[in-house]
């Protein structure tokens, strides 16, 4: 009894970060606005919203738009070209940002 305690009881952090690490959800959708702010910040809408990221409750008290208050020039690129040529993207979220589900990361399909 003693060494399934232990096992246990070593298990449990292996067991806590897999949990965490599969905290995400992706939507994908064409983009249907864009937001950017002088500061840095990027936010996009998709055509049909975010309704995994929803049904996950990452963000409960989000504003219907995902974005970084600080976002890298790369994210803002790919979210502008993917605008821009009207294409399908997936969004992976994780989180909040403010009101904003935060984007980890964005694949255009």
């Amino acid at each position: 009894m003693k060494n399934l305690s232990t096992c246990l009881f070593l298990l449990l952090p292996l067991l806590s970060f897999h949990l965490q690490a599969a905290s995400y959800s992706q939507d994908s959708g064409v983009i249907s606005r864009i937001f950017v702010s002088a500061e840095g910040a990027v936010a996009a809408q998709l055509k049909g919203g975010f309704p995994r990221a929803t049904s996950d409750n990452q963000c409960p008290e989000n504003n219907g738009w995902a974005g970084l208050r600080m976002a890298d020039n790369t994210i803002k690129s790919a979210i502008l070209a993917a605008k821009t040529a009207n294409l399908s993207v997936t969004i992976t979220i994780e989180g909040c940002e403010g009101p904003w589900f935060k984007i980890k990361d964005i694949y255009l399909n």
